[in-house]
């Protein structure tokens, strides 16, 4: 789809945008678990998104445009929330790896806006290999939280089911009382009289 030097510049910008809030996110996802193997993992991603936001900034450059460079704010604000989880839930490796996949799935969706665009060649061929890592990344830490999943509880013992029954008979309708009959039939009433 054809698009604007704008568009083209927009999506590359919201790319690296992204890129700089999972270094951050990432960093914070680090700092927020106490698993050693999992902070390595969580480091890793951070540098590499950090590698591919300068990477995408030298391509822009190369072809004679400036481009900002964000502080990764958005991210920053979520490595602060992963961190605040982490503290309360008591650094749940569980937690924190459900939120690295949710904001990886943010990542996937905005490079996937970005490859819609019509991007020059070189910009492409680089979105186009780091959304196969940001992928495999996505994957992996997927895979992680299911492995990290607390266990299911056992299933309970099917409750059974009320047996049908038959609906209770009703007691004859009692016939009306006529008082002063039942005055005349009452032996002490006819004492008293």
């Amino acid at each position: 789809m054809p698009g604007t030097l704008q568009d083209y510049a927009q999506a590359v910008h919201d790319v690296i945008t992204v890129c700089r809030d999972a270094e951050q996110g990432y960093r914070g996802a680090a700092h927020a678990v106490n698993a050693p193997a999992t902070k390595e993992i969580f480091e890793q991603y951070s540098a590499q998104r950090a590698q591919f936001a300068a990477e995408l900034q030298a391509a822009v450059k190369a072809l004679g445009f400036e481009t900002i460079d964000p502080q990764g704010l958005g991210g920053m604000l979520y490595a602060s929330w992963i961190s605040l989880k982490a503290l309360v839930t008591g650094h749940d490796v569980h937690g924190v790896l459900v939120e690295a996949e949710r904001g990886e799935d943010w990542s996937l969706k905005t490079y996937r806006a970005a490859l819609g665009k019509t991007l020059p060649a070189e910009i492409a061929s680089i979105i186009e290999r780091q959304f196969k890592e940001v992928q495999t990344a996505h994957d992996r830490i997927r895979a992680l939280r299911d492995a990290s999943a607390p266990p299911e509880p056992p299933p309970s013992a099917p409750v059974a089911a009320p047996q049908a029954t038959a609906p209770p008979k009703k007691a004859p309708a009692a016939e009306p009382v006529d008082f002063n009959a039942t005055a005349e039939m009452d032996p002490l009433v006819e004492q008293k009289r």
